[in-house]
């Protein structure tokens, strides 16, 4: 009548630490005798049994990628298609030119990083402050009050391209930077903004999509990675929040709804 337990610790957790070049590593929680991801209560997503070791053991033995971009498999299949694609690069593939020498270009007006924020930009080691992020407004707008929306909303200056072209000369460089265009959330400004540059020389150009908002999703201010790619949110159960009525944190796809005038 005695059935021997094929392993006594299965219900022991384990810990998988991805680490990143340049970041601080993101731990998540494995557990062993499941066999699908699932949700504990307080917000934490764990990852199926044995995911990290099976990942692991595929990638030594086939050289798959992770898709992310401290992964060297993947950057080096991300150095290969940019700049030659037009194609959006998406945080993690960005995040890889990042890493070789590419900076950001937010092409946002004024008004707008000052209601939606900066992207991030922190000092390279050795420095004081941030060299890695030119903000020069595609175009530029003031932020009113529609009465008729019942929302402030962008109201728009004439749009003077070659102004634009020339301020991105002056403050990056010259033709050969290597750009990261990134709008609000990847649309008609920054492919716009890099068709501009293009015409004038610049060889070293990739747009980000999701623009700025998915850039902020994925990396904080010291560029560190807020999560793992997915959708979920995760609530602020730590004693460090006992104090604060924040009850969670999510990131979630957000759009600009206005009709900018390019032409």
């Amino acid at each position: 009548s005695h059935v021997q337990r094929a392993n006594s610790k299965s219900s022991a957790p384990i810990s998988a630490t991805m680490l990143g070049t340049m970041t601080t590593p993101t731990t998540y929680r494995v557990s062993r005798g499941h066999t699908r991801a699932r949700r504990s209560a307080g917000g934490r997503t764990t990852a199926p049994r044995n995911a990290s070791r099976n990942h692991l053991r595929r990638s030594v033995k086939t050289g798959a990628s992770t898709g992310l971009y401290d992964d060297e498999t993947f950057a080096a299949s991300v150095l290969g298609k940019y700049p030659q694609s037009h194609e959006p690069a998406d945080t993690e593939e960005a995040r890889v030119l990042w890493e070789h020498g590419y900076v950001a270009l937010d092409v946002r007006a004024s008004s707008e990083i000052d209601f939606e924020g900066k992207v991030p930009d922190p000092p390279r080691p050795g420095s004081s402050v941030g060299d890695r992020v030119f903000a020069v407004p595609l175009v530029h707008a003031s932020r009113v009050y529609d009465s008729v929306a019942g929302k402030k909303v962008y109201k728009q200056e004439p749009f003077d391209a070659d102004a634009f072209v020339d301020a991105v000369v002056e403050r990056c460089g010259g033709n050969g930077a290597k750009l990261l265009v990134m709008d609000a959330d990847g649309g008609t400004r920054a492919a716009r903004a890099a068709r501009l540059l293009h015409e004038r020389g610049f060889t070293h150009v990739v747009t980000v999509k999701g623009g700025a908002t998915a850039w902020k999703g994925a990396w904080d201010n010291q560029m560190r990675r807020r999560q793992l790619p997915g959708s979920f949110s995760r609530g602020f159960d730590s004693a460090m929040f006992a104090e604060s009525n924040v009850v969670a944190e999510t990131f979630g796809a957000a759009g600009d709804d206005t009709v900018w005038v390019l032409g």
